[in-house]
């Protein structure tokens, strides 16, 4: 445990509806959850003012699938003023290739060339795009890189409505470019712009290449995102108002972390930067707040990762990190400390997000050396992958992550490999723990446990086992599920019921007590799991009580501290959004 985090501690909008609205839902566990609190904190002025200016102007036209405003941002030079509108016959600003990867829902979407791009005067957009994954179940596509050409002057921004699904119905004579007979020439203030007849569906180009970081971003609202569950279940931030205090909080100590998080380096031996998966963590803050400076945040995090924490075979087939020894092949199991630090979760993140090759390469190179390295890790002296949780936890987002790119046979059939040996070894006990000898894991933290338990570990297996469920429809996660929610309600609790004990099963040292209640927010997104997969609520007041403690308790000074309370607690708010869904409870069918 952290000397620092041992420390006791002292005890204890107005929301852009119509933009909300112009991004339907795509299933109904995605939804609001009932107002229980005061309203979430307010949107950045500047994105605000934008959003309000164009709300109107924004919102689709009926189409026959599905619309989603798609907004662009010259924010190469953020602190600049957008830039009056020039005389007539001015120079334009330069056109660049502007990219965009856009999440669909699983089902949402299967064919590329029914994506359609309009300007906020309606008119078409040429468009090319390819798809970027699919999701495994039905084969639908999963994100899609979208490519156009567009001038924006610094500090610019413009609103685009993308249409999905059937083209609307068209005359043959009618032209992509031009408004039906009798529309108007542009929409008013207030307005809906009107979509041109026959738009031009987008080209498909398997070549396409993203420019995620060129001067104009494009971002979709935090709605979409959720709705898409691209990265998981998600709550928009602005929707959060059961939990105002976590979102006022985490923003704060990331604006006020001192050293700052981009100051600190890789570290092989103390608590490093990416501790948690700090791509991962600041994808998932983006992904619920939907605005260009998150995204570009949380971009250089990705691209930091790669460019110093991941070491590749010379044939870039296979990557490590960093930490791991040089000489390094797939016959010796890879160390403990370098399962923890291949963030497979936040390189996928960055590939649907992004569509950069670079992310994809990543995650494809450290999946297959974990898949080559499993005969090591399980079938030597001891089965390494079952010592914790935890490093169950790191190889299954791995491969999963691996799989979700490149579905093929032999990676499923070793992803349920990993999912049968978490299986059996929680069946080995009674306890609904995954029960292991804690002195092996961390002789510092428990000089005698043969059988116990650590719940934060098992949060992250846990969150492991809905990725690989969302992928592959594994009916015993609901089970698997069930049992870890049960231990850790029941079993591994502290007295007082404000925390989750450090350990569980220690015979030295019981842990009952709340000096570490600020790990509960990574630990209760368990009992939104349990929820979702079972669709009884007792899962989610259990975890509400949980999370008010860990919202008062929460200690973010660190990299790592701000990782491990950002990187899940929006999943269990998009578990427990399905609250205002109740019919759908228990059929949540996407994770990752």
């Amino acid at each position: 445990m952290d000397a620092q985090r041992a420390k006791a501690r002292p005890g204890p909008r107005r929301p852009l509806a119509a933009l909300l609205l112009a991004a339907p839902l795509l299933c109904a566990g995605c939804g609001r959850p009932p107002a229980r609190g005061p309203a979430a904190r307010r949107v950045e002025p500047r994105v605000r003012a934008v959003l309000e200016a164009h709300v109107a102007a924004a919102r689709p036209a009926a189409s026959a699938e599905g619309s989603v405003p798609l907004l662009l941002v010259a924010d190469a030079a953020p602190s600049e003023p957008a830039p009056a509108k020039g005389p007539p016959g001015a120079t334009p600003p330069p056109e660049v290739a502007v990219s965009a990867a856009v999440p669909f829902a699983p089902g949402a979407l299967r064919d590329i060339r029914l994506i359609r791009l309009r300007d906020g005067r309606g008119a078409a957009v040429p468009l090319r795009a390819k798809p970027l994954a699919v999701w495994p179940g039905d084969r639908s596509i999963r994100s899609a890189l979208l490519v156009v050409r567009a001038g924006l002057a610094p500090g610019e921004r413009a609103i685009y409505t993308l249409d999905f699904g059937a083209p609307p119905p068209a005359s043959p004579s009618q032209r992509a470019d031009r408004p039906a007979p009798g529309a108007p020439e542009a929409p008013r203030l207030g307005q809906s712009p009107l979509p041109s007849q026959a738009s031009p569906a987008a080209v498909l180009d398997e070549s396409l290449l993203p420019n995620p970081d060129g001067p104009i971003t494009a971002v979709l609202p935090p709605s979409w995102y959720a709705a898409s569950q691209v990265c998981g279940p998600q709550l928009p931030a602005i929707d959060d108002r059961r939990f105002p205090g976590f979102e006022s909080g985490i923003e704060r100590a990331l604006a006020r972390m001192t050293p700052a998080y981009d100051a600190y380096g890789v570290s092989c031996a103390g608590a490093h930067r990416t501790y948690y998966d700090g791509p991962h963590a600041l994808y998932q803050r983006f992904l619920r707040n939907g605005d260009a400076a998150r995204y570009r945040r949380a971009r250089a995090e990705a691209v930091w990762y790669r460019q110093h924490e991941l070491r590749f075979s010379p044939d870039r087939r296979l990557a490590v990190h960093v930490c791991e020894r040089e000489d390094w092949t797939p016959a010796a199991p890879l160390s403990w400390q370098v399962l923890r630090r291949m963030l497979g979760q936040g390189m996928l993140d960055d590939y649907l997000l992004t569509g950069d090759p670079a992310a994809r390469e990543a995650v494809l190179a450290m999946g297959e050396a974990l898949r080559l390295n499993l005969p090591a890790l399980t079938g030597g002296k001891e089965d390494v992958l079952r010592a914790t949780e935890r490093n169950m936890a790191w190889a299954m987002m791995t491969l999963s992550s691996y799989y979700a790119l490149d579905p093929r046979p032999e990676l499923l059939a070793a992803l349920r490999g990993l999912a049968d040996r978490t299986v059996a070894w929680q069946r080995q006990g009674a306890s609904g723990a995954f029960e292991h000898d804690l002195h092996r894991a961390d002789p510092s933290e428990c000089e005698r446990g043969p059988r116990g338990g650590s719940p934060f570990m098992t949060a992250l297996l846990v969150d492991a086992l809905m990725d690989y469920r969302a992928l592959t429809g594994d009916p015993r996660v609901r089970g698997v599920v069930a049992r870890a929610a049960g231990w850790l309600a029941e079993r591994a609790i502290t007295s007082d019921r404000r925390a989750l004990r450090y350990l569980w099963g220690c015979e030295t040292d019981a842990y009952d007590d709340s000096g570490t209640a600020d790990l509960n927010l990574l630990i209760v997104p368990v009992f939104g799991a349990a929820y979702a997969l079972t669709g009884d609520p007792r899962w989610i007041d259990v975890g509400d009580a949980l999370a008010d403690v860990g919202v008062k308790e929460m200690w973010v000074k660190q990299p790592k501290h701000w990782n491990q309370a950002m990187r899940a607690f929006g999943r269990y708010l998009g578990y427990r959004a399905a609250l205002a869904a109740p019919a759908t409870a228990g059929r949540l069918s996407a994770g990752r």
